[in-house]
């Protein structure tokens, strides 16, 4: 039996799994790149955490993760209910009708829905990548969720660029094109 990606999280004497987020791969049918691009996906902490600043208060039985870096996380009960449904949002990209938003960074992209609970816009942030070398034999590209979470209406909603078709982006990134957006 194989180490799971996350292991289970404590939380309020509850026990939650995560293995809803364990990596999988799917296939994108490519015209541009003439054949079906295996893409491989992986989670970070950030689709079931949020920021924690120090000091602030800590809910109890509410875990901290990174806690030694500069940027530690708390679980976010929220975010991990709606990250139960990222498997099967990001498997539904593969649609040529789907499209994603390019981000001010230029380097990660959204998808973008709109969800009943908390009302409004939830944002699911990835980069996508031609997959290295020695990866070729079973996946072309790596896509990797690095956050996701509800537009919070308090806060300056994310800024994004254009828009582009999530199956042509495949296409330009495993043929190493440009995939910028129209300004």
């Amino acid at each position: 039996m194989s180490k799971p990606y996350f292991q289970s999280l404590r939380v309020g004497g509850d026990t939650l799994s995560l293995t809803h987020l364990e990596p999988f791969t799917f296939l994108v049918d490519s015209n541009k790149a003439r054949k079906k691009l295996r893409v491989h996906v992986t989670y970070s902490t950030h689709c079931f955490t949020r920021r924690f600043y120090h000091g602030s208060e800590h809910p109890d039985g509410y875990p901290l993760l990174d806690i030694d870096t500069p940027r530690p996380r708390i679980f976010c009960p929220v975010r991990y209910r709606l990250s139960i449904q990222l498997p099967e949002l990001i498997g539904g990209l593969n649609q040529p009708s789907i499209k994603v938003l390019q981000t001010t960074s230029r380097r990660n992209w959204a998808y973008s829905i709109t969800i009943l609970h908390p009302a409004g816009p939830y944002h699911v942030f990835f980069e996508l990548s031609r997959s290295a070398k020695h990866q070729k034999s079973w996946q072309d590209l790596n896509l990797v969720v690095e956050s996701a979470y509800h537009e919070d209406p308090n806060e300056e909603p994310p800024s994004f660029l254009g828009t582009m078709g999530f199956v042509l982006l495949c296409g330009k990134v495993y043929l190493g094109e440009p995939v910028a957006t129209k300004r």
